[in-house]
């Protein structure tokens, strides 16, 4: 059975929405990762597309094949009798590399002013902890992580900058991510990974949504170093748990 309460919000006449608690929740945001997953076997012929989000599952579907009346009087039948497998729930660990460079990290000054911490204490801080995938989006293999711990959730900036490079490592109040590519921007940038997180040729990052990343820190050094592996594509992510 399900813990959490939803809500069926259409969204068009081929299109709707199930809405979970508006909170960001790994247990909740992990419910609707799988959900996506057992739906989409589930429901082959109808669904045409199914998109998880940190509160929200928008589910699309074959007009021809089905009516909204129908096809959600079946989506609540399913999900009234859903037991969730709780065995699946940890995810893959990603280990991805990170320069905190003050060249990169452009508002670790500012981000451990507003924690009351050394830049020090807010690397550790931030390097230590697992950040979880909630959903993709945004740009082409933009990862929505949290949850940041609380002393270094510094709200972003009021007035977004034009331009930030791509691997830029931020934050923005318990949301964390990484600039995939050069983008306009108004999360708090506190370093830069060397990786190449997108590609037109390669669109699709390693991780996906129900992931986890443990950032590492690393110097300019290695930086440069797997930099250069990197755009030979001689560096692969370590995975820390499967």
């Amino acid at each position: 059975m399900i813990a959490y309460k939803y809500d069926f919000v259409p969204a068009g006449e081929q299109t709707l929405h199930i809405a979970f608690p508006e909170q960001i929740d790994v247990s909740e945001n992990q419910l609707i990762q799988e959900l996506a997953q057992q739906l989409r076997s589930r429901f082959i012929y109808e669904i045409t597309d199914i998109v998880p989000a940190y509160r929200t599952l928008t589910i699309s579907f074959d007009i021809r094949k089905t009516t909204y009346y129908e096809f959600s009087s079946k989506l609540k039948d399913f999900l009234a009798h859903y037991v969730p497998d709780t065995k699946n729930d940890h995810g893959r660990i990603f280990e991805v590399p990170v320069c905190y460079d003050s060249e990169f990290g452009i508002d670790l000054e500012d981000v451990a002013a507003f924690g009351n911490i050394s830049v020090e204490e807010l690397i550790k801080l931030h390097s230590t902890n697992n950040y979880f995938i909630y959903m993709m989006g945004f740009l082409p293999g933009f990862a929505f992580m949290g949850n940041v711990p609380d002393q270094i959730a510094m709200p972003r900036l009021s007035a977004p900058r034009a331009s930030i490079a791509p691997g830029s490592v931020a934050i923005a109040g318990k949301q964390a991510g990484m600039y995939p590519v050069d983008s306009p921007g108004g999360w708090r940038i506190l370093g830069r990974t060397p990786i190449t997180l997108y590609t037109p040729n390669n669109p699709l990052p390693p991780f996906q949504a129900g992931d986890w990343i443990k950032f590492s820190q690393i110097d300019r050094t290695d930086y440069s170093a797997i930099k250069e592996l990197d755009a030979h594509g001689e560096y692969q992510l370590k995975i820390i748990s499967e």
